[in-house]
């Protein structure tokens, strides 16, 4: 089966899956393609035949959901908005942002005019570098809705020159802290009507639920607290609310379609599980209907059968656990990386994980740096010098120099360090890099290493910029 999935920039990835894969295995490799390891903050979208946007239920087949025919065409957004800092990768920010920027253009946000002025600045350094009258452009009319007058211009202009020399990275992150202190940030929209008849805009955020009009202006807000039970009925979604007076309503929202109201619902509970939850419990990952495949195979077989099985919600982790799964994630690619990865990483390029300008790091992760650098330059010494790709495993006799593999070794006459003539070639057996793995990770490994690499705790993780080498 055949994807086609946009991204927040409008880039289309084609991503060839099996015809009976989940919407998680087409995430996945998405994900995987752009180098991202913080899965769960992200999902796929598409639109209904009412032209609502539906989430792509991840555990579920993705023939099943899609009423088009291949190839399919889904959207990669981001489905839970955390705060920059708890973002550990870099390439999750740069999506983060980029969703912002498709957010800006679409007028999704609302601010105040000092903080367009702000965030202009700042998308415009992100895009075009340092102020250059000729060539900086601005996202005026997306984030004023109106044409500017020369007063806001000159407010970016100065702001823009302020900024001159940060680098993307650092820009980005600054504009995320900006979006992240909005109202409605990570609030997500469907639009329903009451039990009156009156169009709703129903917003499902970190906090809990916002029930404004068209225009957005706010008619009441709902903490999870206050919800005691949330049902769906069709195109219906009832929520259960407990009022001052210990009494309870019920609140009424007809959606446009039934998958409409399900979204409505889906978020609902999800949202309150990442945000609110310490845990993901059984009776919400559990919770499935089954098809009519499985209606049939529940009157010949037992209850445990997984034919016809449709998974209501495909929350795996919340936020703490996306956390803590990152970090251990990041910690043990840094060590596989350092010692598997083929050809030598220059140090002028830049690396996922390389230090960001602006945030401090602590001791340990600064330690722990240096200790890696130095098992990259031991990696390097163990290469061959001739092909850069096997390890150094002959040594040239009657010299003694070890400075290259058998197989480079047998096609020299003479010895590329002194320039001896090779009598014979003698195998030796040097340390590996497995060897030197086990230096940071074995349980063999010299004690002074094992504690630095292995057991130090990082005390300032939440603003360390290094926090692949940070583990709590």
């Amino acid at each position: 089966m055949l994807c086609h999935v946009t991204r927040p920039d409008s880039v289309v990835m084609e991503v060839e899956v099996d015809a009976k894969a989940n919407g998680e295995d087409c995430l996945n490799k998405v994900c995987r393609k752009l180098g991202i390891i913080e899965v769960d903050y992200f999902g796929l979208q598409f639109s209904g035949s009412k032209g609502e946007n539906l989430w792509l239920n991840l555990r579920n087949r993705i023939s099943q959901q899609m009423d088009s025919v291949t190839p399919c065409r889904l959207r990669l957004r981001v489905k839970f908005f955390v705060e920059p800092h708890l973002m550990l990768q870099e390439q999750t920010r740069h999506l983060f942002f980029m969703h912002v920027k498709e957010d800006l253009h679409c007028g999704h946000l609302r601010m105040c005019s000092e903080q367009a002025v702000k965030l202009s600045a700042l998308v415009a350094q992100a895009e075009f570098g340092d102020y250059n009258q000729n060539t900086a452009k601005y996202w005026y009319t997306e984030l004023c809705r109106k044409d500017p007058d020369q007063e806001t211009v000159n407010s970016i202009i100065a702001k823009h020159k302020a900024l001159e020399g940060l680098t993307q990275g650092s820009v980005e992150y600054q504009a995320l802290q900006l979006v992240a202190s909005l109202e409605h940030f990570g609030v997500e929209w469907h639009w329903a009507r009451d039990a009156e008849g009156q169009s709703l805009a129903i917003g499902v955020g970190p906090d809990g639920i916002a029930i404004c009009r068209d225009d957005f202006s706010l008619v009441n807000r709902i903490s999870y607290p206050l919800i005691q039970i949330t049902t769906q009925s069709r195109k219906s979604v009832y929520l259960t609310v407990t009022k001052e007076s210990s009494d309870s309503v019920v609140m009424l929202f007809k959606l446009i379609s039934n998958r409409a109201a399900s979204g409505l619902y889906r978020a609902i509970t999800e949202t309150h599980t990442f945000y609110k939850c310490d845990t993901v419990t059984n009776a919400v990952m559990m919770q499935y209907s089954r098809d009519f495949k499985g209606h049939l195979a529940l009157l010949f077989l037992n209850e445990n059968v997984n034919l016809g099985k449709n998974y209501v919600f495909d929350i795996r982790r919340t936020s703490k656990e996306v956390y803590d799964y990152a970090r251990r994630a990041l910690y043990n690619a840094s060590i596989v990386d350092l010692m598997f990865q083929s050809g030598a990483r220059s140090s002028s390029s830049r690396s996922p994980w390389h230090k960001q300008e602006g945030v401090p790091e602590c001791g340990g992760c600064r330690q722990n740096r240096m200790l890696q650098e130095k098992l990259q330059k031991l990696r390097e010494a163990f290469l061959c010098m001739v092909c850069c790709e096997e390890e150094i495993d002959a040594a040239f006799c009657s010299c003694g120099h070890t400075v290259c593999c058998e197989n480079c070794a047998a096609q020299l006459q003479s010895c590329p360090v002194c320039r001896s003539e090779v009598e014979h070639i003698q195998h030796v057996y040097l340390p590996t890099c497995s060897s030197l793995l086990n230096l940071t990770v074995g349980t063999g490994s010299p004690a002074p290493i094992r504690r630095s690499m292995a057991t130090q705790t990082c005390t300032n993780a939440d603003n360390c910029s290094d926090d692949k080498l940070c583990q709590t």
